[in-house]
């Protein structure tokens, strides 16, 4: 019989072999797979809208880099940008300034009351309006009030929310009685005169000074609410033209701003002057809709322009120097500021006799920075808006009327402290607290020159955590101009999720409370405050190009103004093609002076940052907000994560392997008992050791040959460095097998392990003593397989501490967690497998003796012992057994565990715990 026919014989080589080369399989399928997965979702998910950085400079922060780029601070020439946009390496080059902070107040609020008087002539003045209703079709009058005016008590009140606590910045009332209005035609001069008047016995309602009163017009009744809190915005500068590049089509919004006039040409007095000869020479009403054309562009907003310069020329706030800024605003707003209107009717003691309701108004979506049209008109319950019957003419004079204001104070970026650092090497910052703020002031005067009672509203403190920023020497009162809007959630999604790289103050990355002052874990994402100063901020209220940045912040040359750059670079590919030539393009950068960060392979992650000194009491003592997350960015996530993930695969892999090697050498002991009955009869036919060491070998080397051609196709097919190592390992652990089985296949006499004195003997008078006496008297077996079942217990703790690992391994990027978990199934699969291999290497083992097994426990049959018995019987032998084995299994796998995943050693003790004890009953229903 022949090496390949005897190979094939035995059992126990052909199981080696398999075994093995299933695990050599497993390295082609499934860290083929799971690393095309991780490369896959790494590709994907690792090149945002640019590639490098440039800032005048940076803090070291450690990999870590926060999210307002923006900061204000400036440091970068013109000519730099120009320099940078000539190298051969860039394909955009696209630079971003925060301007300043822009505080205004919002049209003064209201409430309307449908008080429909119906069709008038005289009053409604449609004529020449096309969009407006025919007056055959214009409905029946009616009203919300009562023919005889009833005694109202309104409370005015707004709430602003930081989304973790709320805060009533005033409550005000106010009483008066209201009725139904009534049309009275007088004779006058020259013919009739039709007027509204209120009921007789009306008083009206008046709030405190800055408020109006109440007045009748054809579809209303209005009464003027206390004024509204200052709202604060800030403002970005870009380059129109390489922002679009940038942006691809999200960034369409911009296209206005590339027909603005020349800095030469946008004296704001001028620009005024052009838009009131329009009026004066006459205006088509198509115009009027959608907008005069001003150098390509329709304006929609001309009417807040006409009313803010208007109301600046008369209070003389308008210079010779100052200049229209050209401006893209925000649709919408994130600030929660809530205005709400009780209205209770009341009898003449003050006395409620009916709650009419409560109506609330929020910014929100309605809200237009520098052109809101009417945010705060609150509406009576019941009431409905009928204005639209007179057409489009009745929304022309809307908006805000007086120009806002520009500032620079408390306008730089937040500045942050590094602390701790976490087991997934994520930082832990902590903000830096400014001055204090005070917002929620009232004018000095009303817009009639009244003095206004300030003891109506307490005035708020708002923690600031920004600086100043520097200002030129020719500063003079701006003009807005409103060119078009921008969605900033759609800026936000083109910017893309995993890879999203931080554009500069109008995609704001938002705050989410996780811990309170308390410690106390909560989740509450944050809002801006009023002054726009604290740590959480919107997107910019609007967007302006570099000639808006100067006439802004008072600058009449060149400033070297610019506070980052975003550089694409001209090479397609993932991040990985591309690194190279960006990393070429950012040392070339270096070289000028700036300081040139490499973003492609960076992805973003969450930042903890504990928050000090964000509220005071009455008596100034200051108290902390808690921790708060912000999504940062991870430098190089793509390469962490990319090494430490294909790490973990490879470690998995070959822990498997491990499992197979000890199978491997469980095989070849007991390959070496039930041969070595025959290499004793091939000595006494007189062949030497060497020969018999031979005749073995020859077995073994028909497995190797077959591992060895396996291996080589595999290698070649996968092309993978992984599949070679993994296929040299194996045939490594196969030669060391076959090594050992060569070297203990000698005769030697048979002597019987029985006890030979009486004493020794133990007494069997039930399943356990009996199941002792055996594991006593077969010592080798019993201890070959409590060690089998402890290797196969540290190998289990190993692959579950590995798994448990995989996202601490991973990273804290949410690039970290999509890899990880594109990796997952392949890992469960490979960490399921060594924990097939390790049961198999116990089965094995314990087959050692089975034939002898079956004899002693048919003679106990044959004794009387039931089948209830004979169970007992293998259980307490396997309970024993795992007994022995637990401290073995329980210390190796903490021993793995603390070797290879530190921070999941104790669930690896456990696990090599359980698998102890899942191992008994597995044992005692499978090995009879």
């Amino acid at each position: 019989m022949n090496a390949v026919q005897r190979f094939i014989r035995s059992r126990v080589l052909l199981l080696t072999a398999s075994i093995l080369i299933v695990a050599m399989c497993l390295s082609v399928l499934v860290q083929g797979q799971s690393q095309a997965a991780l490369s896959r979702t790494v590709d994907q998910n690792s090149r945002g809208l640019y590639d490098v950085l440039v800032q005048a400079k940076a803090k070291d922060n450690g990999g870590l880099m926060q999210p307002d780029i923006a900061t204000g601070q400036g440091g970068i020439s013109f000519e730099q940008l120009d320099s940078i946009r000539k190298l051969s390496g860039t394909s955009v080059a696209a630079p971003i300034s925060l301007v300043s902070r822009v505080t205004q107040n919002l049209e003064s609020p209201r409430l309307d009351a449908t008080d429909y008087l119906g069709f008038n002539a005289g009053l409604a003045g449609t004529s020449g309006d096309p969009t407006a209703t025919d007056p055959s079709k214009w409905p029946a009058a009616e009203s919300v009030l009562s023919d005889t005016p009833k005694k109202y008590r309104l409370t005015a009140s707004a709430v602003s929310s930081d989304g973790h606590s709320d805060q009533t910045l005033f409550k005000t009332t106010a009483e008066g009685s209201l009725g139904k209005a009534k049309l009275v035609e007088e004779q006058v001069e020259g013919g009739k005169n039709v007027r509204i008047q209120g009921p007789e016995g009306e008083t009206g309602i008046k709030f405190p000074t800055p408020a109006g009163g109440s007045e009748h017009n054809l579809f209303n009744l209005s009464v003027s609410l206390p004024m509204a809190p200052q709202v604060t915005e800030s403002v970005v500068a870009v380059d129109p033209v390489s922002e679009r590049a940038l942006l691809g089509t999200a960034g369409d919004f911009l296209s206005p701003l590339e027909k603005a006039p020349p800095a030469d040409a946008r004296n704001a007095g001028a620009i005024g002057r052009h838009f009131e000869s329009l009026f004066t020479n006459g205006i088509s009403m198509d115009e009027l809709k959608e907008g005069p054309d001003f150098l390509g562009v329709k304006l929609k907003y001309w009417a807040p322009l006409m009313t803010q310069y208007q109301q600046a020329k008369r209070d003389g706030q308008l210079t010779e120097d100052s200049q229209a800024i050209p401006l893209i605003v925000r649709s919408g707003t994130a600030l929660d500021l809530k205005y709400s209107v009780k209205i209770e009717e009341i009898d003449d003691s003050g006395n409620v006799t009916k709650d009419v309701g409560t109506v609330t108004r929020s910014l929100d979506k309605d809200y237009l920075p520098f052109v809101s049209k009417s945010p705060f008109a609150l509406a009576w319950p019941g009431s409905k808006d009928l204005s639209q019957l007179m057409g489009d003419t009745g929304s022309f004079s809307q908006g805000l009327y007086n120009p806002a204001t520009w500032t620079t104070n408390f306008a730089a970026a937040p500045t942050y402290k590094d602390g701790e650092t976490a087991a997934n090497g994520a930082v832990d910052k902590s903000a830096t607290p400014g001055d204090w703020v005070t917002v929620n002031r009232l004018p000095d005067k009303a817009a009639n020159g009244e003095a206004v009672d300030q003891t109506q509203r307490e005035p708020v403190d708002e923690r600031s955590y920004r600086q100043n920023l520097e200002t030129g020497k020719k500063l003079a009162t701006p003009l807005a101009m409103v060119y078009g809007t921008f969605d900033a959630a759609n800026v936000k999604e083109a910017a893309g999720d995993v890879n999203r790289l931080p554009l500069g103050g109008y995609d704001p990355a938002p705050f989410t409370l996780t811990k309170d002052a308390s410690g106390k874990d909560v989740n509450t994402e944050l809002k801006p405050s009023l002054s726009a100063t604290g740590l959480v901020s919107q997107s910019a209220g609007a967007i302006t190009d570099y000639y808006g940045l100067a006439a802004a912040r008072g600058y009449d040359a060149n400033a070297n103004v610019i506070d980052a750059v975003r550089v694409r670079a001209k090479v397609p590919g993932s991040w990985k093609q591309a690194q190279p030539e960006v990393e070429k393009l950012a040392n070339e950068i270096r070289d000028m002076g700036l300081q040139a960060t490499v973003v492609a392979g960076s992805a973003r992650e969450d930042a903890s940052i504990a928050v000090p000194g964000y509220s005071k009491d009455d008596a100034g003592k200051e108290s902390p907000l808690g921790t708060v997350q912000q999504s940062w960015v991870r430098q190089d996530a793509a390469d962490a994560v990319s090494g430490s993930l294909t790490a973990t695969n490879l470690t998995l892999l070959f822990l498997t392997l491990c499992g197979a090697a000890l199978l491997t050498g469980a095989s070849t002991v007991s390959y070496i008992r039930k041969r070595r009955s025959e290499a004793g009869t091939l000595r006494a036919m007189g062949w030497t050791q060497r020969k018999i060491r031979s005749w073995v070998l020859a077995e073994f080397g028909v497995g190797a040959a077959l591992l060895a051609v396996v291996g080589i196709v595999l290698s070649l097919i996968s092309w993978s460095t992984a599949t070679a190592v993994v296929s040299a390992s194996v045939l490594v652990l196969y030669a060391g097998a076959a090594f050992i089985a060569a070297q203990q296949l000698r005769h030697r006499d048979v002597v019987d392990q029985e006890p030979q004195h009486d004493e020794r003997l133990i007494t069997v008078d039930s399943p356990l003593t009996f199941a002792n006496r055996q594991l006593s008297t077969n010592k080798f077996n019993t201890i070959s397989l409590a060690v089998a079942v402890g290797v196969f217990a540290a190998a289990v703790g190993g692959l579950v501490a590995l798994l448990i690992d995989i996202p601490r391994a991973a990273g804290a990027s949410a690039l970290s967690g999509l890899a990880a978990a594109s990796i997952a199934l392949p890992s469960i699969i490979l960490g399921v497998s060594g924990v097939a291999v390790g049961l198999l290497l116990t089965m094995v083992t314990g087959r050692f003796e089975l034939q002898a097994k079956r004899q002693y426990l048919g003679t106990l049959r044959a004794m009387g012992w039931n089948p209830d018995m004979l169970g007992q019987v293998r259980f307490f032998e396997n309970a024993m057994v795992g007994t022995v084995a637990l401290p073995l299994g329980v210390v190796g796998a903490l021993g793995i565990g603390l070797l290879l995943a530190p921070y999941a050693a104790l669930w690896a003790a456990i696990a090599g715990l359980v698998a102890v004890l899942c191992w008994i009953p597995i044992a005692t229903k499978v090995v009879q």
